[in-house]
């Protein structure tokens, strides 16, 4: 199975400190020969806490996240999607394991924020931007402003020269920052980003609950 694109990202900007002397460490792969232990798919049992509904488009859909990084609506038929060198993060695919949405969330503490410098949102965009800059296989990089709910976000866009999108919002509620990113192809992105834009929230039953 393929290794996320997003993988090497989430490493350099969980391990950030001071953005003048880190350098990305990121590696994607970009063959079908990676190898299958790196990543798994994981079907949710009959118990799984999420909850089925459907959405204003009449299409079924769950709610997934954690307490940590929150909830979304995804489609019903996405499953859990595991990459095992990156442990703590929320991510489900849609069974490609092209397509994939993945849910962080930070702490000033997580994020190592040192002296002199201001944990926001603008922050970690700015880390997982400059995470992606010594990435060969990025064709194009652009940034731009969003909103996630309600909550202002910093949106990062991204090309891969494969062709393949990644695509992540960056926001902050309250004292912590949350990252959502999809990765995979146009028309699937098309499809779940009103997912994304309109259905996070703290609480695990929607937006609506939200204090």
């Amino acid at each position: 199975m393929k290794r996320s694109y997003l993988f090497g990202a989430v490493l350099v900007l969980t391990s950030l400190t001071l953005m003048s002397c880190v350098k990305s460490q990121q590696k994607s792969e970009q063959t079908s020969s990676s190898t299958s232990s790196s990543v798994q798919v994981k079907k949710e049992s009959s118990d799984s806490s999420s909850k089925k509904s459907k959405n204003k488009t009449n299409q079924e859909t769950k709610r997934v996240g954690s307490p940590e990084f929150g909830y979304i609506d995804i489609p019903s038929n996405w499953v859990k999607f595991v990459d095992v060198d990156v442990e703590g993060l929320v991510q489900y695919t849609d069974g490609s394991t092209y397509n994939i949405v993945t849910m962080n969330g930070y702490t000033r503490e997580k994020a190592h924020v040192q002296d002199g410098e201001t944990f926001n949102a603008e922050l970690i965009a700015q880390r997982l931007a400059y995470s992606w800059n010594d990435n060969k296989d990025v064709e194009k990089m652009w940034g731009a402003k969003s909103t996630v709910s309600g909550n202002e976000a910093f949106q990062l866009n991204v090309i891969m020269k494969s062709g393949q999108l990644v695509v992540s919002w960056v926001f902050q509620k309250d004292d912590k920052v949350y990252l959502i990113s999809f990765e995979g192809d146009r028309k699937t992105l098309a499809s779940v980003i009103s997912y994304i834009e309109e259905t996070w929230s703290l609480d695990e039953k929607g937006p609506a609950n939200n204090i």
